[in-house]
C-alpha cells in the first residue's frame, strides 16, 4: 500500500455512531477504511478529535484487510509509506497524548482506540471503535467493548444503516433501533447517529 494511493483514494466520509453500553461507557463507532486524527479544536474536520496538543490534523489511520496503518500528515512525499500499527501499541502522533490501538480478536477486524489520562476524546466518549464487520461486547479479553460486570458476550453487526446484535452461540438476531435502549442477553445498550 503506497502513501500516494492512500492520499488519492476517494472514499466517502466515515459513518459515525455513538454506542452507549450500560456499565461500560460511551464509544464513538466509525466505519470505513480511513480516519483522520487531530486536535479537538477542529473536531468538525477530523474523524477522531483528541483534547490534547495535537496539530489540526496529525495524520490518518488506514485499514487494509485486518491490518492498520498510520500515515503521518507531515509525510506528504510521493515515497512516504504508511507505518503498520501493531495491536497494543501507541500511534506515533506528535504531542503529549498517547493514543493506543487495540485489536482484541482475530474474530473481528474491528479495533479500539484509547487515550492515556489525562487526555480525552472530544464529545465525552471513552474510546473510539474502528468498526469492521462485527463488534464484540462482553466481559472477556477478546471483546472490543469490555465490562467485567457484563453477563455474557454479544456480537454486533451492521446492515446498511442499522445495527443488530445477538448473544454469541444463539441465532436470535435483534435489531437495535437508533435512539432506543435495547437489551441483548444481559447487555443493555443504545445506538445514536452522529452528524459531523
Amino acid at each position: 500500500m503506497s502513501g500516494q494511493e492512500n492520499r488519492n483514494a476517494s472514499k466517502p466520509p466515515a459513518n459515525r455512531w455513538r454506542l452507549w453500553v450500560d456499565g461500560c461507557g460511551g464509544f464513538l463507532v466509525l466505519t470505513g477504511d480511513r480516519w483522520t486524527v487531530g486536535g479537538a479544536m477542529v473536531a468538525d474536520k477530523n474523524d477522531i478529535a483528541v483534547g490534547a496538543d495535537l496539530p489540526r490534523t496529525a495524520g490518518t489511520i488506514l485499514r487494509n484487510d485486518d491490518d492498520y496503518f498510520w500515515e503521518n500528515n507531515e509525510a506528504n512525499t510521493a515515497n512516504a509509506k504508511p507505518a503498520m500499527i501493531q495491536s497494543g501499541t501507541a500511534l506515533p502522533i506528535p504531542g503529549s497524548a498517547r493514543l493506543n490501538l487495540h485489536k482484541s480478536s482475530p474474530l473481528s477486524g474491528s479495533a479500539v482506540l484509547t487515550l492515556d489520562p489525562p487526555h480525552r476524546f472530544a464529545d465525552h466518549i471513552d474510546a473510539v471503535i474502528l468498526a469492521d464487520q462485527t463488534i464484540l461486547v462482553g466481559p472477556t479479553p477478546e471483546c472490543n467493548v469490555r465490562g467485567t460486570m457484563l453477563g455474557g458476550n454479544i456480537v454486533m453487526t451492521r446492515r446498511g444503516n442499522r445495527w443488530y446484535g445477538k448473544v454469541i452461540g444463539t441465532q436470535d438476531l435483534k435489531e437495535c433501533p437508533i435512539g432506543e435502549r435495547v437489551e441483548i442477553g444481559n447487555v443493555a445498550l443504545t445506538w445514536e447517529t452522529v452528524t459531523q
